[in-house]
């Protein structure tokens, strides 16, 4: 089975990772309504991005970040006119806006005969370990990344992206999920999931959370920034 963007953020919620705010939208009014919040404690108009999501279809995170983030009405219903008259047979997401940050991309993929790996890709390169990622194992990973791509990064940037990683590899571990892709945007110490996309044998099996220190000790220091 194919899960879609809004399912797999469903399952990635479960597990602890952040996932940008997002809905599948009929009509231009209900994209509004979605950028109004409506049902917030506070309501305000948020800007929001749209776009088509084809179902099973490789490549919709890749496209996210190019989305202009509409900030009224008007640009809201121009930007959903659009994309009905383009016609490409997806679904149309709406997406809180994210603020500029670094891309990356977290692959999962079951080998055969070996298990299952977590790879991080960047345009030129990629690096991968296989799971389960404990904390040192996830510092390993990040920090080779960070010395192909991040120079310069900070130490918060890596702990962050090694927090993420922590519960990415658990996620991958006790789902069920055999494949997923997902696009991330990272900042100095908070990140959020623009899109993902996974494979599984049957329906999505969550098994009961576990105490945040069960997989990752050094949660206990990581405070995301931001609208939570």
């Amino acid at each position: 089975m194919i899960f879609d963007t809004i399912d797999s953020f469903k399952a990635l919620k479960h597990y602890g990772i952040r996932v940008a705010r997002s809905a599948f939208v009929d009509s231009a009014e209900d994209a509004i309504a979605f950028a109004e919040r409506r049902n917030a404690r506070d309501p305000r108009f948020m800007p929001i991005v749209l776009r088509s999501i084809v179902p099973g279809a490789p490549g919709n995170a890749e496209s996210a970040p190019a989305e202009a983030p509409l900030r009224t009405e008007p640009a809201i219903r121009q930007a959903y006119g659009h994309l009905v008259q383009v016609g490409t047979n997806g679904k149309i997401l709406a997406q809180a806006v994210t603020d500029p940050g670094t891309d990356i991309t977290i692959v999962g993929r079951t080998k055969e005969a070996l298990g299952k790996a977590i790879a991080l890709h960047s345009a030129t390169h990629s690096i991968e370990r296989m799971i389960p990622l404990d904390p040192a194992g996830a510092e390993v990973l990040a920090l080779n990344f960070q010395g192909y791509h991040h120079r310069g990064s900070s130490e918060k940037a890596r702990r962050m992206l090694e927090h993420l990683l922590v519960r990415v590899s658990a996620f991958f571990e006790t789902s069920g999920v055999t494949d997923f892709r997902l696009m991330v945007r990272t900042h100095e110490n908070s990140y959020t999931v623009l899109d993902a996309s996974m494979t599984s044998p049957k329906g999505l099996h969550f098994k009961e959370r576990l105490d945040p220190r069960a997989h990752d000790r050094k949660g206990d220091e990581y405070h995301p920034t931001g609208l939570q």
